[in-house]
């Protein structure tokens, strides 16, 4: 205001100047005296005017050029002193150039957070890719065919939640007879968590190799992990399978519960002690547990991630949800790898969303290797499955040195049996069938289980005609039907010493 104040005086005095000039000329024009002092008044109005127009110069046209050369440094220019700068010029071109300067630093500023924002999440990005590259490091390579891998079937897998997690599956042979299983966890999902885990799983390895008993091992490891004073630790459950007999052993050290499903029932939690987690006490004392599986039995070993995951109403998914999931998947006849991906779908359903799903690892074991005196296999409820059943059952009377005669008369009563299950299963879900023979030799018990609706083929008024049921029920020495809530079952028992009679044809 106050170089306005000034300008605006010196124009004013210079036009009051001009005006009395013009009078004094007007007036006193012929005389000497008027023009001289209309001279001085002229000249004094010069004078005021060339002050006005140096005001005018340095208020408006310096800083105008200031203002232009600094838009024209603007782009190239140190951000920070270009509004230095724009604070020097003066006049309204200088209020425009502090307004654009302030507006400037909010610009730097913006860009700086964003610069620093965007920074940390490629930090971030490149630390969970690492991440995963040394977890992945920590899975297994595909077992090699042998004699012992025909007694079991296993799959694993690691799922990835919202955010980074350290988890791992493995399997390995001890030697050619004795397969060793894991599954593990390093609370967290930083860089130094995954090369803890590394770390663990190896020094795993390494000592169960070695010849050292599981206790051993993980009392050793635990001591080791101890030693690092890294206040971290690992929850894991390491387990060996006898490939000839079907032990199971195990020590479960801070990981989740396991859920077993014996042949033809329920998946059911494994009950077992926990005890604390790798690296957590200096001094653990272990304990071994052990179980007997038979043919069919699958265990599901996991981490604590996928019992975690919570629903909309905050319920865990490892409350219900998973078993019943298990039991699914158990009437679908699912194959490891499916009976994973289909658990996986399922907790992946159970959360609100994406971002609410944990990282776990989870790992199927099914044990194939029948005994001697009981056996089954289980095929699709599909007449073109029969072969295998027939094959199957061969097998078995082959194994317990059965004469071929009473072999012919049994197959022909398991195959109408299963065409039986076909017929009321109408091709769906899958067909069990359980061959034992008892040890003097004297029996076979023929059962099959499969999802018949709560209906009894074996009675009178199905598909077969009154003579086939008659044939059926004339082979069977003792015939029963039980309804089951997902799968029914049919048992059959014959004594072999009757082999001989005579077959009825079959219409």
């Amino acid at each position: 205001m106050k170089h306005n104040n000034g300008k605006g005086l010196w124009l004013w005095c210079g036009g009051i100047l001009v005006l009395l000039a013009l009078a004094c000329l007007l007036l006193w024009g012929r005389e000497p005296a008027g023009r001289y002092a209309a001279a001085g008044l002229l000249a004094l109005a010069a004078v005021a005017l060339w002050m006005a127009w140096g005001r005018f110069r340095d208020r408006y046209r310096r800083p105008l050029e200031d203002l232009a050369r600094l838009a024209d440094d603007w782009l190239e220019a140190d951000p920070r002193a270009l509004c230095r700068r724009a604070r020097d010029i003066q006049g309204p071109p200088g209020d425009v150039a502090r307004v654009l300067a302030d507006r400037m630093e909010q610009l730097e500023e913006r860009v700086e957070d964003l610069r620093r924002t965007a920074g940390d999440a490629a930090e971030r990005r490149v630390r969970r890719q690492l991440t995963g590259e040394l977890c992945r490091s920590a899975l297994p390579q595909v077992l090699r065919e042998s004699p012992a891998t025909a007694a079991f079937r296993l799959a694993g897998g690691v799922e990835e939640g919202g955010e980074p997690s350290c988890t791992f599956y493995d399997y390995f042979f001890i030697d050619p007879g004795l397969l060793c299983v894991a599954v593990g966890q390093v609370p967290g999902g930083s860089v130094s968590e995954a090369l803890y885990m590394v770390v663990a799983q190896t020094t795993i390895r390494s000592r169960i190799r070695m010849g050292r008993s599981l206790v051993e091992t993980m009392a050793d490891v635990n001591m080791q992990l101890y030693d690092l004073g890294a206040q971290q630790s690992l929850c894991a459950l390491v387990g060996t399978l006898n490939t000839a007999n079907g032990t199971f052993s195990y020590v479960n050290a801070g990981c989740a519960l396991p859920l077993i499903l014996r042949n033809e029932g329920r998946y059911e939690w494994l009950e077992a002690p926990v005890y604390a987690a790798l690296g957590m006490n200096e001094n653990v004392s272990y304990r071994l547990m052990s179980l007997r599986l038979r043919q069919g039995d699958r265990l599901f070993l996991q981490t604590a991630g996928l019992g975690e995951m919570r629903s909309r109403d905050g319920t865990a998914f490892g409350d219900q949800a998973l078993r019943a999931a298990l039991n699914r998947s158990r009437a679908k006849a699912q194959s490891p790898e499916e009976i994973l991906r289909f658990v996986a779908d399922e907790a992946a359903a159970h959360c609100p969303s994406d971002g609410d799903r944990v990282g776990y690892a989870a790992l199927v074991l099914e044990y194939r290797k029948g005994d001697k005196e009981l056996a089954h296999c289980q095929v699709p409820a599909v007449p073109a499955s029969a072969r295998e059943v027939t094959d199957f059952l061969k097998k078995q009377f082959d194994d317990n040195g059965i004469q071929k005669r009473y072999y012919a008369r049994v197959a022909v009563l398991v195959d109408e049996m299963f065409a039986l299950c076909c017929r009321t299963a109408k091709g769906q879900g899958a067909v069990t069938t359980e061959c034992g023979i008892a040890p003097d030799g004297q029996s076979v018990t023929i059962r099959m289980s499969a999802a018949l609706g709560g209906v009894d083929p074996t009675e009178a008024g199905g598909d077969l005609s009154d003579r086939a049921l008659e044939f059926i029920h004339s082979q069977v020495d003792y015939l029963t039907f039980k309804a089951g809530e997902e799968r029914d079952t049919i048992t059959a028992v014959c004594f072999l010493e009757d082999a001989s009679a005579a077959m009825s044809p079959i219409p």
